[in-house]
Order: C-alpha cells, then structure tokens, then sequence
C-alpha cells in the first residue's frame, strides 16, 4: 500500500474512531513501527493530526463548512469578477485543471470562449458547466461527496499521477499568509495538495471572506502558488500585508499587487 493510501484510510479511521494508537496502526496496515511514526510525523507535520501519548488523533479547528448551496450565492459579483479575471491567464490550447470549489466554478464559466483547452477537474458543478464547449474535458475518479459535488479519495490521488497538469486553478477554505492553505475536508485537501504538486503553475482563486482564516486541514504554504487572485474586497492592510510577502496578488478589479 503506497503512503497517500495510508494517509487518507488513517484520516477515515481517526473520523470514525478520533484516536488511533501505535499498535492499532501497525496491525491496521501491517507495518513496522518506523513506518507507522513516519507516517503519523508527515501528517502532524502537515497540520491534519495531532501526536498524543502512544498515538494519535485529528486537529481540531473550525470545522463546519458552509453549505454549498450558501456559498454558490454569497459573494457572487466577487466570485465572477474573480473567474473572469481568472480566464485572462488562460490561453488558447492550455491543459488546465479546474479543483473543486464555488470560485473555481466561476473560472470555468469564464472559460467557455476559450478555444482548444484540455480541461481536468474533480467537480461536477464544473463538469455541467463545460459540457456543452469543444473542450477534451477529463474527471478524475474516486468518492463523490454528494452535497459538494466533488470527487476525492485515495482513487483520485492515483490519477492525478497520470496528468501532466499546465495551469492549476484551485480554491480553498482559508488562506493566511503563516498557514498557507487549508481546507474543511481532509480527503480534499490532500487532493489540493497533490494538485499542486503536480501542476508548472498554480492559481488560487478566492474571495476576500477566506483570507486570515486557517481551517480544519493545511494543503501547502502560500509561496507554492504562481499567483493568488481575490476581489477587491479584501482589506487594504490585508494587501499589503501579501504584498510585503512578495505574493503575486492580483485583484479583480484590474488593479495588481505585487508584479
């Protein structure tokens, strides 16, 4: 069993059960002890557990996710200035995935008078959206989370490989310039994660309410993304404060940060 499998069947386990100890681990993967520490060291390290005496147990932070029936109407004139503003670093004839999410949509939306673009996504939303373009359009396999409209889990994980991924364009739960990324579910936040590992360039896409929060599951730092594209909603201490990181930040009212 490959590493990322172990990873996302432990975080299914400690859902289910909230702690695992040492032993409980070797035995449920049948691995040595040196395995089950380094494993449970690049979870801690990747912000999803918490070490305990002898095991142990998933991070608690803010959980709850809005419904995605909320968040498709919330911030809507952002999110679409965001898509649109989005597709301008778009060309014709690019590979481009598209991750889950409510401003990602937004994106693909945007996207339509696009020509010749080769398109892969884990969202269903986007998958509706994109079915009536010429596009070669592509959906990775796996779970599907039926409220949010998204596939994930470890299938989804072994795909990914087989892409050579041009521009990624994903989203996130909350984005703080100390934590990166996060996300509130775990199984998509290792998707996140392998998405950016995978892809030349990435692109986030967020509105201006996911910026200061960390949630449940870290995805990566903010130097890992080419260029971060909000609204003009976001705060004028919150853009220099990005700035001053030297993040690549583009708001979507035309108006750029750092260049």
């Amino acid at each position: 069993m490959l590493p990322q499998e172990r990873y996302t069947r432990l975080i299914t386990y400690l859902q289910e059960h909230e702690i695992i100890k040492i032993d409980q681990l070797m035995k449920l993967f049948d691995i040595s002890i040196e395995t089950a520490r380094r494993d449970l060291n690049h979870l801690e390290k990747e912000g999803v557990i918490k070490k305990i005496y002898g095991g142990a147990t998933l991070v608690k932070k803010e959980a709850k996710e809005p419904a995605t029936s909320d968040r498709m109407t919330r911030n809507l004139s952002e999110k679409t200035a965001i898509g649109k503003k989005c597709a301008e670093f778009i060309s014709d004839g690019d590979s481009v995935l598209i991750e889950v999410g409510t401003t990602t949509l937004q994106v693909a939306k945007a996207l339509k008078e696009k020509k010749n673009l080769m398109v892969i996504t884990n969202s269903i939303h986007v998958v509706n959206e994109l079915m009536d373009t010429d596009f070669d359009l592509y959906v990775i396999g796996g779970k599907v989370r039926h409220g949010e409209g998204s596939v994930s889990g470890a299938v989804s994980m072994f795909e990914l490989e087989n892409f050579h991924i041009g521009k990624a364009i994903i989203s996130a739960g909350g984005v703080t310039l100390e934590r990166g990324l996060s996300d509130y579910n775990i199984e998509e936040a290792l998707i996140r994660k392998k998405v950016v590992e995978q892809s030349r360039e990435t692109i986030l896409v967020a509105d201006n309410s996911k910026f200061g929060r960390d949630v449940l599951a870290h995805v990566c730092p903010i130097s890992a993304m080419d260029l971060v594209i909000t609204g003009e909603g976001l705060s004028p201490e919150m853009i220099t404060r990005f700035e001053d990181a030297n993040v690549n930040l583009v708001l979507a009212d035309g108006s750029a940060g750092h260049q």
